[in-house]
């Protein structure tokens, strides 16, 4: 008897290891960065810009620092899409050298090598999309398909800020790439103003290591009514924050000349 209870807890025990490897495994990200995305139910126009008042406010938002809100939506027909959009307050200029880049670890590989997808847009007109296979090798660039992947962005004013500032819009399909998208995934996006250098990323890691990455969630039902107005107070909040900070660094400047 006393053999079998030992040999019962041993079994137990080598499940619970396996369980807490596969967990550690597949759910590998950077602690404290989780968002949710809601279902879409405005359609936007994908055009760098908000066409309407209403067609982003069914997304969550999610800040990096106070420069950077970001929200993503999603919806299914004959495929799944997922929508972004992505609004940089504090940069106004055009530059060859701005970047917006999106890192997707599709299924939660995680690790410490470049897995899943990632999609580059330089100058504000040119989009790369690389993938990675997680086995210690750089990202591979690939073939674009119009088909799966639209965007667009712009210098324009919107409800959340009056200043002019760049808009992105990125729409991809998750029936894509090397292999299917799940529905939970590990998700990293950065910026980079040219005219002011420093990468602002969420998280604030590494876009090679995607066990740093944060973990993108997905809701069956549509954003809280109140978490919509939140969002949109805060973004005031924002707004004459970055706005005050501007004009701090140019009447610095003006007192120094």
């Amino acid at each position: 008897m006393k053999k079998i209870i030992a040999t019962t807890l041993c079994i137990l025990m080598l499940c619970s290891l396996l369980v807490l490897i596969n967990v550690g495994t597949t759910m590998a990200a950077e602690p404290g960065y989780e968002r949710i995305s809601y279902p879409t139910q405005v359609e936007p126009t994908i055009d760098g810009a908000w066409t309407s008042e209403d067609e982003w406010t069914d997304g969550d938002i999610t800040m990096i620092g106070t420069d950077v809100a970001f929200r993503s939506t999603w919806d299914t027909g004959d495929v799944t899409t997922t929508r972004w959009i992505v609004e940089f307050f504090s940069d106004t200029t055009d530059d060859p050298g701005d970047l917006w880049q999106f890192c997707i670890d599709n299924q939660q590989w995680g690790g410490s090598y470049p897995v899943g997808n990632k999609f580059e847009i330089t100058g504000h007109t040119d989009l790369l999309w690389y993938q990675g296979m997680g086995d210690g090798t750089d990202w591979t660039e690939v073939s674009l398909d119009a088909s799966e992947i639209e965007w667009a962005n712009s210098l324009s004013a919107s409800p959340t800020n009056s200043t002019p500032h760049w808009i992105l819009e990125f729409t991809i399909t998750k029936d894509y790439g090397f292999v299917q998208m799940d529905i939970l995934w590990n998700f990293y996006l950065a910026v980079y103003d040219a005219s002011n250098p420093g990468v602002l990323a969420w998280p604030p890691t590494d876009a090679d290591v995607p066990d740093t990455w944060g973990i993108e969630n997905y809701s069956m039902e549509a954003i809280p009514e109140g978490l919509t107005f939140g969002v949109m107070v805060l973004l005031s909040s924002v707004s004459v924050l970055v706005g005050y900070k501007y004009f701090v660094k140019r009447k610095e400047t003006k007192v120094e000349a």
